[in-house]
């Protein structure tokens, strides 16, 4: 099991030198990454809006965090395909990898808030359509000697696109969300599948409705990562609205492993359903605060998993 440091809301650092800090921190602990989660912008009306308004920029702060770091992975989760051209977004991936050599996980998926996507000009209903295209034509830019693409929202002819991913034959991509669409997306394109939402029964099921259809598409499924969240300790509820999202018709009930012992139970209880990665959740409002649970995480429970 690989482990995952949160570093949102981003609101609760004082500046950007407190986010390197707990990114050197997890590193130095064991932890396998980061995960950056993403919003451009936040509309401010409107029931159900995450009420976060402080969102970096993912490429910006993730290269900024590389070049502080040897070992931990950045991973955007996750970064919302349609709010940028292919082109423009398969530079910005394959730059960002190789300034990290090789410790870019891109999360992807489809995106939700409806707002967001007026503001940005994009379609909110085309956007399932605009994800699966764009990521065709970002592997054909990243695969390709000589890209070339023709597709209804990207095409392209006759270029040179540099550089490459450094990770061959590019960078990991962890499709977010639920659903049959997802599944298809992690089957042709996917190297990893980031739900957002359901028991772990259901999740449980879904990986393996994920591993038949991948191997039907004459892939390895044993190579696909699954990762999913989990509570460690007291319940931060404003935190947990601040990451708000559909969860797609599932009724989600997160348990809270308030002890070390709950917590190693709680994560052998994700690795039974065939989960290998977790992204922690914690109660904290300081940096120091989020320190002191990752020492406490790493000294308690990581033990038991990481040899």
């Amino acid at each position: 099991m690989r482990f995952i440091a949160p570093l949102s809301p981003y609101d609760r650092f004082k500046n950007i030198g407190e986010i390197g800090e707990v990114a050197r921190l997890a590193e130095g602990l064991g932890f396998y990454g980061v995960a950056l989660p993403e919003h451009v912008i936040m509309p401010q009306k409107g029931d159900g809006l995450p009420t976060r308004t402080m969102w970096y920029d993912n490429f910006a702060l993730g290269a900024h965090l590389a070049t502080l770091t040897e070992r931990l992975r950045i991973i955007f989760t996750v970064m919302i395909v349609p709010y940028r051209p292919p082109i423009q977004a398969a530079k910005l991936i394959s730059t960002l990898d190789v300034v990290s050599k090789g410790r870019l996980i891109c999360g992807v998926g489809a995106g939700w808030l409806r707002g967001e996507f007026r503001t940005l000009g994009v379609p909110h209903a085309e956007r399932g359509a605009m994800t699966d295209e764009y990521l065709r034509a970002m592997r054909a830019l990243w695969t390709q000697e000589r890209p070339s693409f023709e597709g209804k929202y990207a095409r392209f002819s006759n270029i040179a696109f540099e550089p490459k991913c450094h990770q061959k034959p590019h960078v990991r991509l962890w499709m977010g969300g639920s659903g049959e669409r997802v599944i298809r997306r992690i089957a042709e394109l996917g190297d990893g599948w980031m739900p957002m939402s359901g028991t772990l029964k259901e999740i449980g099921a879904d990986i393996g409705t994920i591993k038949r259809a991948t191997a039907e598409a004459g892939r390895d499924p044993e190579a696909l990562d699954f990762c999913y969240s989990m509570i460690v300790g007291e319940r931060d509820e404003e935190s947990e609205r601040s990451r708000a999202h559909p969860t797609g018709g599932r009724t989600t009930v997160r348990r809270d492993y308030l002890t070390a012992q709950d917590a190693i139970a709680g994560v052998r209880e994700h690795q039974a359903v065939g989960l290998n990665h977790l992204l922690l959740s914690f109660n904290w409002r300081t940096a120091d605060e989020l320190q002191e649970h990752m020492c406490r995480f790493s000294k308690e429970v990581m033990p038991a998993f990481c040899q």
